[in-house]
C-alpha cells in the first residue's frame, strides 16, 4: 500500500474503516461526492502525529509540511540540500539513536520504549527535540525503566516503511514489543507525566465503599478486577492489560462489598472482571482467559457505546476498533428518537461482531456529506452494512426498520447472505444512439 494512497484519502479511511475503498487522487478530484476532507481538523497539533495500522495519516498546513513524499524513495529525501540547514546543538546524550541494525535489540531488551521518527529539517521535530531530550534525561536521572529513542526516518527508510510512518514527527510507545501511538503533549513535563503513568502500577486499589462510590460517580467508564489478592500474578496481569489501554482506568479490589457496587456477585469465582460505563449498556462482564491480551481486547471492544453517534471527535475511536464489520443507521434527527432505541437493542446481539454507528443525515457539518459519500439520498431512514475489509462491500436493508429485521439483516450480513449495494449516477434523460453509458 503506497504512502500517497494513504495520505490523499486518509480521512476517507477514517470514515470507511478500511483502506480498501480508497481511490486515487485524480478520482477524488473528479468525484466531489467522494470527498471527505471536511473531517480534517483545522489545527493539526490537536491530533496525534503518530500513525499505525489502526490510524490515518495527516498533513500539517505549514509551509514546511512534515509529511512523507510518495513512497519513501531515496531521491525524494536527498533532493533536500543538507547544506541549507544546520541542526541546532542539543544535549540529547540520553536519547538512544536507533538504526536498522539495533532497532530490534533495543525494543526486545526493554519493556518500555518511546520512539520518535523524525526528519532533521522538520520544524515540528526541531521544536520537540530539546523537550524530548530533557525528558529522557529526567527519566534516566529518576532511574525510570524506560528508554527514549529516535530514528532519522530520512536515513532509515526501511524502518519508516515497516512502521507506516506518514508524517513528522511520528511517535510510538512500545510495551513488551507492541506499539501504540503517543497522543500526549510535546513538552518535557507532558512527556514525563505520560510515561510515568504508563510505566507505573497501571491499576489502583479500591478498598472502601466510599472509594468505590467516588470512582463510579466521577468516571464515565472503568474496569474493576475482583481478585484474590492485591499483589501477585493476577494483579500483574491486570496492570499489564491496563497499559495497553489509554483512556480507561483500571481498578482492583478484594472487598466483596465493593464488588457488589460494581455489579459483581461477591461469590463469583475470582479473578473476575467487569467494565462499567455511563451508557445505555452500563455493564459488560468479562468471560475470557485472564491474560493481558484477552483483557485488553475485551476492554477495547466494549468501551464504545452500543451505538456510536458519528462525529468528527469520535470517528478515530470507531476507526481504531479491531471489529471491521459495520452497521450504519442513516436517519434525520426527527426519526432518531424512535429508531435509536431499536438500533441499540439490536446492537446487543452483535457485541464483538459488528460496530453500530448512527449518522444524522440532516447534520450539514458531517452527516450530510457522509450520507452522500455512501450514496444515501432522501430523508427515509436506511441501514447500511459495510464490510470494512479488503472487498469493502456495502449492503442496504430495504423496508421498515424493525428490531427483528435489523437483527436478521445483521445475521445475514455476517453469514454473507446479503447482496452488495452499488451507488449509481442518475439515468440520463437522453442517450446517444452511438454511445451507451453504463452506470454502477
Amino acid at each position: 500500500m503506497s504512502t500517497r494512497y494513504i495520505l490523499l484519502l486518509s480521512l476517507t479511511i477514517l470514515l470507511l474503516f478500511s483502506p480498501a475503498l480508497a481511490k486515487s487522487q485524480n478520482d477524488a478530484a473528479s468525484d466531489d461526492d467522494e470527498d471527505l476532507s471536511f473531517l480534517e481538523e483545522a489545527d493539526p497539533d490537536t491530533k496525534s502525529k503518530a500513525a499505525s495500522h489502526h490510524q490515518f495519516g495527516e498533513k500539517d498546513g505549514d509551509p514546511d509540511d512534515d509529511d512523507f513524499s510518495d513512497d519513501f524513495d531515496d531521491e525524494n529525501y536527498h533532493d533536500f540540500d543538507d547544506s541549507e540547514y544546520k541542526e541546532p546543538e542539543i544535549d540529547d546524550k540520553d536519547v538512544v539513536v536507533l538504526k536498522e541494525r539495533n532497532f530490534s535489540d533495543v525494543i526486545e531488551n526493554n519493556k518500555f520504549v518511546m520512539v520518535e521518527f523524525y526528519a532533521p529539517w522538520c520544524g515540528h521535530c526541531q521544536a520537540l527535540a530539546p523537550e524530548y531530550a530533557a525528558a529522557a534525561t529526567e527519566l534516566k536521572s529518576a532511574n525510570e525503566s524506560v528508554v527514549l529513542a529516535k530514528v532519522d526516518a530520512t536515513e532509515e527508510n526501511e524502518l519508516a516503511h515497516e512502521y507506516d510512518v506518514q508524517g513528522f514527527p511520528t511517535i510510538y510507545f512500545f510495551v513488551d514489543g507492541q506499539h501504540k501511538a503517543y497522543n500526549g503533549g510535546r513538552t518535557k513535563d507532558a512527556i514525563v507525566t505520560w510515561i510515568k503513568k504508563k510505566i507505573g502500577p497501571g491499576i489502583y486499589n479500591i478498598t472502601t465503599l466510599d472509594e468505590a462510590e467516588r470512582v463510579l460517580t466521577s468516571e464515565t467508564k472503568v474496569v474493576l478486577g475482583y481478585l484474590n489478592s492485591l499483589v501477585g500474578s493476577e494483579s500483574e496481569v491486570l496492570a499489564d492489560a491496563s497499559r495497553l489501554e489509554d483512556d480507561v482506568n483500571f481498578y482492583q479490589t478484594t472487598n466483596p462489598d465493593v464488588a457488589k457496587i460494581f455489579h459483581l456477585d461477591s461469590e463469583v469465582n475470582r479473578p473476575a472482571l467487569v467494565m462499567v460505563k455511563k451508557e445505555a449498556e452500563k455493564i459488560s462482564y468479562f468471560d475470557g482467559k485472564f491474560d493481558k491480551s484477552t483483557i485488553a481486547d475485551f476492554v477495547f471492544s466494549n468501551k464504545l457505546p452500543l451505538v456510536t453517534i458519528f462525529t468528527r471527535e469520535n470517528a478515530p475511536s470507531v476507526f481504531e476498533s479491531p471489529i471491521k464489520n459495520q452497521l450504519l443507521l442513516f436517519a434525520v434527527s426527527n426519526d432518531s428518537e424512535k429508531l435509536l432505541p431499536v438500533f441499540e437493542e439490536a446492537a446487543k446481539s452483535f457485541k464483538g461482531k459488528l460496530i453500530f454507528v448512527y449518522v444524522q443525515m440532516d447534520n450539514e457539518d458531517v452527516g450530510k456529506p457522509v450520507s452522500e459519500y455512501f450514496g444515501i439520498t432522501g430523508e427515509a431512514p436506511k441501514v447500511l452494512a459495510y464490510t470494512g475489509n479488503d472487498d469493502a462491500k456495502k449492503h442496504i436493508l430495504d423496508g421498515e426498520l424493525t428490531l427483528d429485521k435489523i437483527k436478521t439483516f445483521g445475521e445475514d450480513f455476517l453469514e454473507g447472505k446479503v447482496k452488495p449495494f452499488f451507488k449509481s449516477d442518475p439515468i440520463p434523460e437522453t442517450v446517444s444512439s452511438c454511445i451507451w453509458l453504463f452506470l454502477s
